[in-house]
């Protein structure tokens, strides 16, 4: 009998299609990210010239700094308000008992939002800066205490800045290595939000007008912080008291 030759079936190498699949995944969370970044950036600028643009007419060129100024404050310290309450539910010990949204969108959420305040407040020290009637000026802008207008208000706001650029600095080791000493350096984000909320309170000429955005973001915030301290403290007691009742029963 004639023995019938066949072409051998190209064995494909192990991981070879696994490992496709979870680059294409990289690839397009990649970009999703870098999309939700882009337009966290740009959103602002866009609604900064929209802004000018409405009111350049009706505000003379005296104002017109220290009202956009103020603006893109307001804008900046809500979107901290968002960043610090995204933030706080990512590592909230609530948060597997309450599926709000999955976790890789609430990561890109808290990305996006970063870079928004960031952008945003780029805008309010520059305004500020360069705006002689502000009485601010560069150095009582980055340097605590400098300001003529309010000089407490504006150092609260100014330490409020660098303890976010320092945060936002240390983000990118996330995950890695020295993950414990970037995650104390991202803890203090409650303090900045904290000093941002001072700030406004004190530093606003309109803070009469505004007076519950900043009891009720004040509020919700600290609520969230606090709950989310006392429940990882109050379970992680619990564990510890359980570990030491199960070697007490052993011995």
């Amino acid at each position: 009998m004639a023995a019938t030759l066949t072409r051998p079936e190209r064995q494909e190498a192990p991981g070879d299609a696994g490992g496709r699949a979870p680059l294409r995944e990289r690839a397009v969370g990649g970009l999703a990210t870098s999309g939700a970044v882009a337009l966290a950036v740009l959103a602002p600028v866009g609604a900064g010239y929209l802004f000018a643009g409405a009111i350049a007419p009706s505000v003379t060129s005296r104002d017109f700094p220290w009202v956009t100024a103020r603006a893109l404050g307001i804008a900046a310290y809500l979107s901290l308000t968002a960043l610090v309450l995204v933030g706080t539910w990512m590592r909230h010990p609530w948060r597997s008992a309450w599926h709000v949204g999955h976790g890789e969108s609430r990561l890109r959420a808290h990305t996006a939002l970063g870079a928004a305040t960031m952008a945003l407040l780029a805008g309010h020290v520059g305004f500020l800066a360069t705006d002689a009637y502000a009485g601010v000026g560069w150095a009582g802008a980055v340097v605590p205490g400098l300001a003529h207008y309010r000089p407490l208000a504006v150092a609260l706001g100014v330490c409020s800045l660098e303890v976010m650029v320092a945060v936002a600095a240390t983000a990118r080791f996330a995950g890695r290595r020295g993950t414990r000493h970037w995650l104390a350096v991202h803890r203090l984000s409650a303090g900045a939000f904290l000093l941002a909320w001072a700030h406004g309170v004190m530093a606003g000429t309109d803070t009469g007008h505004l007076r519950w955005m900043y009891v009720i973001t004040g509020a919700v915030v600290t609520v969230a912080v606090a709950s989310r301290w006392v429940v990882a403290a109050y379970r992680g007691g619990a564990s510890r008291r359980a570990l030491a009742g199960t070697g007490r029963t052993g011995r």
